[in-house]
């Protein structure tokens, strides 16, 4: 509910601020493709609580370079206004995080792949082939948690994204795309982490992910 009133409240003020003396935005409308490079930069807030109610917090980062793959539509809504609908795939694999346990009893490693985002991205044109869009989507990805623990863990997270940037279409149907924006993740769990007490409790964990990113994407508009 909160990224469809962000969406529509964001529609409203593009449309607010846009003006028919640019180039009619049918000009963006139909299938683009593109394939983008990523710099990321991940951070992961967790906590280990033990047999023993003890709670141990703990932060970790990391930056990476990627690439991923996008696929969507341009809609035109007027003569300055259009929304694009797409998703976005990055393979491969990322560590998200490690627990090192001291006494190797409590280790814990993190790892996601899959990484999936579908998007919302209304926009306004500022010149006769440029744009400027807000993206709303939502991302997930699949999670592999190993190491010592015998109960449950998550399989899966996903979260919100948001993020701003520009859209420039060229004559031939070649587009270059830039843009900036955050990622909040769920909560990864696991449960029964480590060995029992003395009454037959054992620990848990659970981190909460997020990333930030810049993104410059190249493509053709068919």
């Amino acid at each position: 509910m909160k990224n469809i009133m962000k969406i529509t409240y964001t529609a409203i003020l593009m449309a607010c601020l846009s003006t028919s003396s640019f180039a009619d935005a049918s000009n963006f409308n139909g299938i683009y493709v593109g394939v983008s490079g990523n710099a990321i930069g991940a951070e992961l807030d967790g906590s280990y609580t033990s047999n023993e109610g003890v709670i141990d917090k703990g932060t970790g980062g990391k930056i990476a370079n990627t690439a991923s793959f996008d696929l969507g539509y341009n809609l035109g809504l007027g003569s300055a206004f259009f929304v694009s609908f797409g998703a976005s795939y990055t393979p491969g694999e990322a560590k998200l995080g490690k627990a090192d346990d001291a006494a190797d009893a409590a280790d814990i490693n993190i790892q996601a792949d899959n990484f999936y985002t579908y998007y919302i991205a209304p926009a306004v044109m500022v010149s006769d082939n440029t744009a400027v869009f807000a993206k709303f989507g939502q991302s997930e990805a699949d999670v592999q948690i190993t190491g010592d623990f015998t109960g449950t863990s998550t399989k899966s997270m996903d979260g919100d994204t948001i993020s701003f940037g520009s859209k420039t279409v060229f004559a031939s149907g070649m587009y270059i795309q830039s843009e900036a924006g955050v990622t909040d993740y769920s909560t990864i769990k696991v449960t029964d982490v480590g060995s029992a007490n003395e009454n037959g409790l054992k620990g848990k964990a659970q981190a909460d992910p997020s990333l930030a990113f810049g993104t410059l994407t190249v493509g053709y508009k068919f």
